[in-house]
């Protein structure tokens, strides 16, 4: 097939969109999906299928699509100041009333916010702000981030570079120097070896974190950065108490902990941040996405009060020359507003728990396939393995794109969803979502599973 075969809007897209993470000769044949709608829980696709937003988007329409409250607050913030910086010293109401709120909002004591235009800018100010702290404590050696070898943490140089995942590497030069990996506390294939004991276990124990630290040498790193659920990388569930041996390995080695919060915060695991499962309080979180739940784009870094006093005693002739053109954009902040009074007001939090245990016990109706090897979950994200070999945990070769044909296939069954490397399908959907609408996901899953088998 040609673009030419292609109707008039694909052709278009296949033209002049480059997209990312996309095979694009691919789309010379096929075309992109193109969605028209989105309403609650919901898409409908340009050749009239509705789907369940099975992925929230990309992890972040957390309330839902088609809030008018959103749109709202938007077009009025927009009429009365459109973009306003936050450089130099300026600020505006919006940017105050956001960062307030969050601190309010966040564990202890993480009481400052520094604003960006999303997850990957927020990582990359958080390292900035991590080596930027020890420099001011004059330890600035103290510059290696360690990171999970499933971590994802943005496709920016550095965010990129702490991204542990091989097939975001090799096609774009040398990563940046300064960052360094851990084993991931991924418990159905521990590096450790499996079956895992989490509490014998080296890694969920936190010791193979001592260990790499103690070879880097702990005055070299300055930080160690977490996904509460590592996301991308697979929705790995670490076994509770992880985060906590994390805490402590840090506060012993004098080593900052970074959570990463773009995926995990603002309800999607029912809490409304990830580390109070475990009453984890990082020295920086990093957060976007669920924040305006994906309606403008957002994204920043809160830190603790002990960094924020440490950026406020640097002289005067040694400002922090760090920032972005929309650092705290009005309409932004003012979207974010309404939306965190949203999912409280709607009790969202509460909500994802509950659908999220409902989502896992649905869910165990795919272990009767012989092709899921594990299933794991926390609120409302879920991760479906699929392997070759349910035994011997073995995988499905790589070309065959086991993942990828299932969720194409989900699509002629009512499910909008997308695979994350190694064939693992992922369950997402907003926090509005319904347990019907979650029935209509794991049949999906079920019938494109059985209705792909090799």
């Amino acid at each position: 097939m040609t673009d030419t075969m292609l109707d008039p809007l694909a052709q278009r897209d296949v033209a002049h969109v480059i997209h990312p993470l996309t095979r694009h000769r691919q789309l010379d044949d096929t075309g992109p999906v193109i969605v028209i709608e989105g309403n609650g829980a919901t898409v409908t696709l340009e050749d009239g299928r509705t789907l369940v937003d099975g992925s929230a988007g990309l992890w972040n329409v957390n309330v839902g699509h088609g809030r008018s409250e959103l749109a709202e607050v938007a077009r009025t913030q927009m009429e009365r100041l459109a973009f306003s910086p936050t450089f130099g010293g300026f600020s505006h109401e919006p940017a105050i009333a956001l960062a307030e709120r969050l601190s309010q909002l966040a564990p202890g004591d993480l009481s400052a916010a520094m604003f960006t235009s999303g997850g990957s800018e927020a990582n990359e100010t958080a390292f900035k702000l991590a080596r930027y702290y020890w420099l001011l404590n004059e330890r600035p050696e103290k510059l290696i981030v360690l990171s999970h070898d499933r971590g994802y943490h943005g496709l920016s140089l550095a965010a990129g570079s702490a991204t542990r995942l091989s097939q975001y590497h090799g096609d774009f030069g040398p990563n940046a120097p300064g960052f360094e990996q851990i084993p991931a506390p991924y418990p159905y294939r521990c590096s450790a070896g499996v079956p895992c004991d989490p509490d014998d276990c080296d890694v969920t124990s936190g010791r193979a974190l001592a260990r790499r630290i103690e070879e880097l040498g702990p005055e070299n790193v300055a930080a160690v950065i977490a996904e509460p659920v590592l996301g991308t990388g697979g929705v790995i569930v670490p076994p509770l108490g992880y985060l906590a041996n994390v805490r402590q390995i840090c506060d012993q080695y004098e080593v900052l902990l970074i959570a990463d919060e773009v995926i995990t915060g603002f309800g999607r695991t029912g809490r409304m941040f990830g580390v109070e499962h475990e009453d984890v309080i990082p020295d920086l979180m990093t957060f976007a996405k669920g924040v305006t739940s994906g309606y403008v784009p957002l994204g920043g870094v809160l830190v603790r009060s002990f960094i924020r006093q440490a950026l406020h005693s640097v002289p005067d002739d040694h400002p922090l020359m760090h920032g972005f053109t929309y650092s705290g954009h009005p309409v932004a902040c003012v979207v974010a507003l309404e939306n965190i009074d949203i999912i409280e007001r709607e009790q969202l939090v509460a909500q994802a728990d509950n659908r999220g245990k409902y989502l896992a016990k649905r869910l165990q109706d795919l272990a009767v396939l012989p092709e899921v090897g594990d299933i794991r979950s926390r609120g409302l994200m879920a991760g479906v393995e699929l392997v070759a070999d349910q035994e011997t945990r073995e995988r499905f070769p790589a070309e065959l794109g086991r993942g990828g044909t299932v969720s194409r296939e989900a699509r002629n069954h009512g499910l909008a969803t997308r695979p994350l490397l190694d064939d693992i399908l992922l369950l997402a959907p907003p926090l509005i979502t319904s347990e019907e609408e979650i029935d209509r996901c794991v049949e999906a899953l079920a019938i494109s599973i059985e209705a792909t088998r090799p």
